[in-house]
């Protein structure tokens, strides 16, 4: 099940951008305050899903994991009912060979049995969604990966603090549907190769924390187009500011989304300024 997510959280979010906000100081990790809140809570940007050699939890994110009260995911990853109703998304009313030209077919078949070992007629009835979240995941050089949200629930896990998410994987999907329609959907498809390098890129500014250089990186128009960013980015950063106020005057929390979506124009860290919240680096 876990792996299932992956697939799915990995194209979602992390190849995702937005414009580049120069005055943004270069941080993975924001702290959240305002009068009205008695305990300040802690902004975390990911990527979702890395080489294990390539992933940490730097002692910073742990000392704000500690003091705070609840862990937020954009999706409450814990919830098991929910990630069944995602395993059945994965397959297609329609099979691919319905539904795909005949060119397509053949280039596929080939991309998979280069890629994955396995043939077009073994997936036929994965979505085209599922197809391509199988070759994105594989783009990743190596064999053991990890994702940061599993890591982070297993830590509140052990410390008895509660999993909440921001919106719901039914949600999740829609929004994706609606970014990146079975078109573009395709183009991305045959930017397999070009994805490689991207992710690599990416991978180094995370890991140095220069986050506006990760998002200059990503926000390549090959990757992804005003729709897509409306979506993924826009619609979503807005409807998380609506809820994050309420749950921060409950308790604290640690925040942990995307890396894209703290930054820019519409980024979560800019409209919970608009808010009037204090949001500043933790170094």
């Amino acid at each position: 099940m876990k792996k299932l997510y992956i697939l799915i959280a990995f194209i979602m979010c992390s190849f995702i951008g937005n414009a580049q906000d120069a005055t943004l100081e270069n941080s993975v990790l924001w702290k959240i305050e305002h009068k009205d809140l008695a305990k300040p809570s802690y902004l975390l940007g990911t990527i979702h899903i890395l080489c294990e050699d390539d992933f940490s939890i730097p002692e910073k994110v742990t000392k704000a994991f500690n003091a705070t009260e609840n862990l937020v995911l954009e999706v409450d990853l814990s919830d098991t009912a929910a990630l069944m109703e995602m395993q059945k998304s994965m397959i297609s009313k329609e099979k691919l060979s319905e539904i795909l030209p005949k060119e397509r077919q053949e280039y596929l078949d080939n991309l998979l049995k280069k890629e994955l070992k396995m043939s077009l007629k073994m997936v036929d009835n994965y979505s085209l969604m599922t197809i391509y979240s199988l070759l994105i995941q594989h783009s990743l050089p190596c064999e053991t990966k990890k994702m940061y949200e599993f890591e982070l629930i297993n830590l509140a896990k052990a410390k008895n603090k509660k999993v909440a998410g921001l919106e719901t994987l039914n949600g999740q999907v829609d929004f994706f549907a609606k970014a990146y329609p079975t078109e573009f959907l395709w183009q991305q498809i045959e930017l397999y190769d070009e994805y490689k390098v991207a992710f690599q890129e990416m991978v180094t500014s995370y890991k140095n924390e220069d986050i506006s250089t990760l998002v200059e990186g990503i926000k390549d128009e090959r990757f992804f187009n005003k729709n897509a960013e409306h979506w993924m980015l826009t619609v979503r950063n807005t409807n998380w500011i609506e809820i994050m106020p309420e749950m921060m005057k409950k308790q604290s929390n640690l925040f942990a989304v995307g890396a894209a979506h703290l930054v820019g124009e519409n980024g979560v860290i800019k409209l919970l300024r608009k808010e009037g919240y204090k949001v500043t680096p933790v170094y």
